[in-house]
Parts: C-alpha cells; sequence; structure tokens
C-alpha cells in the first residue's frame, strides 16, 4: 500500500461524515444555531388580510391557522430548532422568512387550505363566514397545542378543535357540523415543492390504490389515505387516519394539484400527518405499520433496529442520553474485532512510514523500469516484514453501514428529555460545549493515528477546524454519540499501538531491502539492515 493510499483513507470517515451530515446535498440548508423553540401560539397578522391569524411553533414546524380553523402555511423544518419567526423589540412579528420561504423551507399546502369543510351549497372555504376569536392554549407537559376555532357559515356551525403534538408531525382534528348536512368534505392539498407526489388510499380489508398525474379515483372506508413525495431527509407526507370509529370515504387528485378531499359524517375524529416523509418520524409516530406507506431499504432496515433497541434499553435506563451512551458503547463492543483489525493495520503503517520514505528517498529520481521494479520489491518485502495487509485498511469502510444508520436514527428521533445541561438532545447544544469536545477528540483521534508522520496530522488536522461547523448543527444526541464512539475508539488504537510496537521490537535484525541495480531472483545482493522503529 502507497503512502498516498492511507492520506486517503484516514480521513476518509471523517469526509464521509461531512457527506452525512450534508446529506449528500438532500438535507437542504444548514440551521441556524441558537437554543431550543419553546412550543406556542403566537397571534399576529400574517397574511395582511383582515384579521389575526394563529401560528403553531415548534421545533419541528410552523403552522399558520386563519380564524375559521384552515390551515394556510404549514411549514416543516429540514433541521430541528431552527428560528424561522423573529419577534422585534416592539413585540410585534416578523414572518418575512416563512412568507418568502427563505433557507429553503417551503410551505407544504402551497397557497391552498387544509382542513378547510365544504359542503354543497352552505358550506364554501372561499364564500364570507363570521368567525369567533380561536381559544388556544399550550400544555407543554402533556406535549399538545390545542386550538379551537368556531364559525358560522349560511345558518351551519362548524366547531373545529386541533390538537398538535409539538415533539412530531401529528395533528388530530375533531369536527362537529351543526344545522347542515349529515357529510361534509375536508381538503387535504399538497405536497408544495412537489410537481407529482404519490396519491393513495387503503381501503379498509383492502389492497393500497394510488393515482399519480392527472386523474381521479374514489376510495371507500380508508385506513388511510396519503399524498407522499419520494422519502428523502428533505421530502415530506401528508396523512390522513380516521379515529374511534369515523368512517371516511376519499376522492383522491393526481398531477401537480394533488388533493385528498375526505368525506365525513358531521361529527368526525380524524389524525393528520403533515411532516417529513422519512422512516424514524414516521416509525415514532405509528405509521410504519400501515400497508403500502413506506418500505424501508437496507440502512432503514438497520435503523429499525436500532431505534427498537434504544427503545428497550430506555424501558431499563429511563433516561435517553443514558441510552445514547449505553447504545455507543454496545455497538463498539460488537464492533472491536472488526475495528481491531483495521487498528492493527493502521499501527504498522504508521510503523513502516519511515522506512517507506527511506526507500522512496533512496530511488528519487531514478525513472528506469528495473529501479522501479526493485522499489516496489522492497516496499513489498517491507509490508510481508512487517505483516501489513493492504486490504485491512479498507476494513474501516464495513462498518459504515450500521453508522450511516445509527446517526440517521439519532439524528430524526424525537426526544422528550434533555441530560445534562442540554435542554433537548433532539436540537444543536445551545452552549456549544458538545462542538468543542468534538473537535477535541477527533483532533486525539487524528494525532494517534498519525503519530509518527507529524506533516500528515498538520495536513488533516484543518479538515476537521471544517467539520467544526458541521457539529454546531449537529443534533445533541447525534454529537454525543460520535464523542464517546471517538474517545473508545482512541482507547482501543493506543492498544492497539503498544502492541504493535511490542511486536515488532526485534524486527531489526530481520528487515532487508535489496540495494539498487541488483534483481532479487539472482544468487548475489547486497543487504542493508533497517533498525525498527524504538518504542
Amino acid at each position: 500500500m502507497t503512502n498516498s493510499t492511507q492520506k486517503l483513507l484516514l480521513p476518509l470517515s471523517a469526509v464521509l461524515g461531512a457527506a452525512l451530515l450534508s446529506g449528500c446535498a438532500q438535507t437542504g440548508p444548514l440551521p441556524t444555531f441558537g437554543k431550543a423553540i419553546t412550543p406556542e401560539w403566537i397571534v399576529a397578522d400574517f397574511d395582511a388580510q383582515p384579521g389575526d391569524e394563529y401560528i403553531a411553533t415548534s421545533n419541528l414546524q410552523d403552522v399558520v391557522f386563519n380564524a375559521r380553523g384552515e390551515v394556510i402555511g404549514w411549514y416543516v423544518k429540514s433541521y430541528a430548532g431552527t428560528p424561522y419567526i423573529k419577534k422585534k423589540a416592539d413585540g410585534t412579528y416578523d414572518f418575512g422568512a416563512l412568507q418568502n420561504q427563505k433557507g429553503g423551507i417551503v410551505n407544504m399546502v402551497a397557497g391552498r387550505k387544509a382542513f378547510a369543510v365544504q359542503a354543497a351549497d352552505v358550506l364554501d372555504p372561499a364564500g364570507p363566514a363570521q368567525t369567533q376569536p380561536a381559544q388556544v392554549k399550550t400544555d407543554l407537559a402533556a406535549n399538545r397545542q390545542d386550538a379551537v376555532f368556531r364559525y358560522t357559515q349560511n345558518g351551519v356551525q362548524v366547531t373545529k378543535t386541533v390538537t398538535l403534538h409539538p415533539r412530531n408531525f401529528k395533528v388530530d382534528v375533531r369536527t362537529e357540523v351543526k344545522n347542515g348536512p349529515e357529510q361534509v368534505n375536508m381538503l387535504f392539498p399538497g405536497l408544495g415543492k412537489a410537481d407529482n407526489p404519490r396519491v393513495q388510499a387503503v381501503p379498509v380489508g383492502g389492497q393500497p390504490a394510488s393515482v399519480q398525474g392527472s386523474g381521479t379515483l374514489s376510495v371507500q372506508n380508508i385506513q388511510y389515505a396519503a399524498l407522499q413525495e419520494n422519502p428523502s431527509q428533505i421530502a415530506h407526507a401528508l396523512i390522513v387516519r380516521p379515529q374511534q370509529g369515523t368512517r371516511v370515504d376519499v376522492q383522491l387528485t393526481g398531477g401537480p394539484q394533488g388533493l385528498v378531499t375526505a368525506v365525513l359524517p358531521a361529527t368526525s375524529n380524524i389524525e393528520v400527518y403533515g411532516g417529513k416523509n422519512e422512516l424514524i418520524h414516521l416509525y415514532q409516530s405509528g405509521y410504519t405499520e400501515m400497508p403500502g406507506l413506506f418500505k424501508p431499504n437496507f440502512f432503514g432496515q438497520i435503523s429499525l433496529l436500532i431505534v427498537k433497541l434504544m427503545e428497550s434499553l430506555y424501558k431499563v435506563i429511563g433516561n435517553w442520553g443514558l441510552v445514547i451512551m449505553a447504545l455507543t458503547v454496545l455497538l463498539r463492543l460488537v464492533m472491536w474485532p472488526l475495528m481491531q483489525a483495521q487498528g492493527r493495520t493502521t499501527a504498522r503503517m504508521q510503523m513502516i512510514q519511515p522506512l517507506q520514505k527511506e526507500i522512496q528517498e533512496k530511488y528519487k529520481g531514478k525513472t528506469d523500469p528495473e529501479s522501479q521494479r526493485a522499489m516496489q520489491m522492497e516496499m513489498a518485502q517491507l509490508m510481508r516484514d512487517y505483516q501489513v495487509n493492504p486490504a485491512g485498511c479498507f476494513s474501516t469502510l464495513l462498518p459504515f453501514p450500521v453508522l450511516i444508520a445509527l446517526w440517521s436514527t439519532v439524528r430524526n428521533f424525537e426526544f422528550d428529555s434533555g441530560f445534562l445541561w442540554l435542554p433537548d438532545l433532539a436540537i444543536p447544544d445551545p452552549f456549544y460545549i458538545l462542538a468543542v469536545l468534538y473537535l477535541i477528540v477527533n483532533l486525539g483521534q487524528l494525532y494517534v493515528m498519525t503519530r509518527k508522520t507529524p506533516e500528515m496530522f498538520r495536513q488533516q488536522a484543518i479538515i476537521y477546524l471544517v467539520f467544526l461547523y458541521f457539529a454546531l448543527t449537529f443534533p445533541a444526541g447525534v454529537t454525543l454519540y460520535i464523542i464517546l464512539s471517538t474517545i473508545i475508539g482512541i482507547v482501543q488504537q493506543v492498544i492497539i499501538n503498544k502492541q504493535v510496537e511490542k511486536e515488532t521490537a526485534s524486527l531489526g535484525q530481520t528487515v532487508q531491502k535489496v540495494a539498487p541495480g541488483t534483481r532479487p531472483a539472482t544468487k548475489t545482493t547486497v543487504t542493508k539492515t533497517i533498525d525498527a522503529p524504538k518504542k
């Protein structure tokens, strides 16, 4: 293995880590650094139209309701905790980042209205209505943001009660229509930036039925109906599921104006998921068991195993911070033999770095085929003497499927508590302590891997300084995992380094180089002894 190959492999985990952090350009903009957003209701003029709107803000999303309880703005955040609403010194609010969709945030309803109630001749979302001030309240201990909306249109009274859950994307919608028809329609449009979302429904006891592109489809007595983008960290889904015996029929409309029109009884209870079309959030919201809704890939299957293991550990430990630490230790123990093999290869490569440089210096400027063959032979003999297996360097890539799945799991998992000084494990550390620790332990790991080649340490240290910016944006749970995992890796590598130095201490009497200008196969060879590196 050449020196340049090792230089490539040593920081490879860091480079791949950066790709994960940026999601290979699929996770949207980086978040604004700041503290956790305390869920609350904001009553203010959002759309410059007569009357106030009601904005439910939280770490995960900002949802804007008009006075009828219709959603006119549904903004799901790519990075939890990103503040898009600014409170001014005079007590008013700046909604410009949401209205102009800055930073890549998208209005899922795209200028239309969700939760709009419709009935022929009497209830028209576009017609005038007499509204009452909404009643709103927030109960953080119960993970609830409640609002009751009441309005009257053409003598029909509509009461709509919505409950948002700040730690997930579910919304409970209870509707009561008096003095009106026995059935009404409720509209669920979306998705904001999708030209052609998948629109599907599954009837009770039936198979998934879907429409994509132009066309409509009616499905009776559904288990659920959904609009979905292709799964990713920035993809969205809007899912409607009946609750408490409510029968729901739907009409599905495909194409750019994707729409689910739900036919509800006058008194109804439904659950709506409006958020990321991503495995962990769907799992925590109880949707991954729904037929045809989400099919995990290979990494997703690993993620499901990890999240179930986390939940099992939580039942015993009772603290999510300690769960992350226990999970990290457990996975490092499982991967210890594989990391041991990779670590030994790294240590032995470091041992022969000075000797490789000697050989390179010896043949410097000699480009004739015979000299090049002699150099290659000496390099190969050196690696045999020090028992360096070139393929061993690539064993560092083998744990990556688990590490990728673990990173994705912790990143998307919604914790219900903080840890030590951390207010919320699902958002970045507001005090930046973890980011500093992240930098320190990664530089420490780089040092033990390049201790015999200081120039390599200097060259690669700058990479981790760049990664400090990414560390500032990690959810605290992710950073906690990386720090502890890296510390365990450092301890393992130090132990390996000492073992390898002891094993190779006697090689000074046996390591030989073939002198230049000679062929290894000839009877007469000139040899030179190379002293093995001292402890």
